[in-house]
């Protein structure tokens, strides 16, 4: 858990993606991060890709650290894989982003029920997520000191906040490579 949380942690400071608020160990889900955004940037398909690799970076780091992924990964409405799949999923549907059809809006209830009718549709979206963890593996990879140096502090203290997170995301942010 402490690796898987401090993969989303690196991922969003090496892609500067919002102030990250809380970073935790010490949630009924397992672990959690928090953060805001600072500005309102444009939700441009650049940064809702970005967001994509935040959101696999926890899988990619067990991965890639671990050489193996846990369930608690997916498998729940709120999971890691269920968030990137409905961002990828609006992404191709209903943000004007999609690589068939950008221009239609393309709600839908039931995003299982379309994905299951429309395979062109799921795999324009597994695009997407394949994309995206893709790149967060290679964050990982190259950020994996940092990440290793997080997820040790984590164990140790369970949740970071306030002054605390500040200063260790200073020392993260030291370990970083461009």
């Amino acid at each position: 858990m402490a690796i898987h949380e401090a993969g989303h942690a690196v991922a969003r400071l090496y892609l500067g993606l919002g102030v990250i608020e809380q970073i935790t160990l010490d949630v009924p889900e397992g672990g959690g991060i928090t953060w805001r955004i600072e500005r309102h940037d444009d939700s441009t398909e650049e940064r809702l890709t970005a967001e994509l690799v935040a959101t696999l970076a926890g899988r990619a780091a067990e991965e890639v650290v671990l050489g193996n992924v846990a369930a608690h990964c997916g498998g729940q409405p709120y999971s890691d894989l269920a968030l990137a799949t409905d961002l990828a999923f609006r992404m191709e549907t209903t943000l004007g982003f999609g690589q068939k059809w950008p221009l239609l809006y393309r709600s839908a209830t039931d995003r299982t029920l379309l994905l299951a009718q429309d395979p062109d549709l799921a795999d324009l979206v597994h695009a997407r997520l394949e994309s995206a963890h893709g790149a967060a593996r290679a964050i990982v990879s190259k950020q994996k000191e940092a990440v290793e140096f997080l997820a040790a502090h984590l164990l140790n203290h369970g949740t970071f906040d306030g002054p605390r997170l500040t200063r260790i995301l200073e020392k993260v942010r030291e370990r970083l490579q461009e």
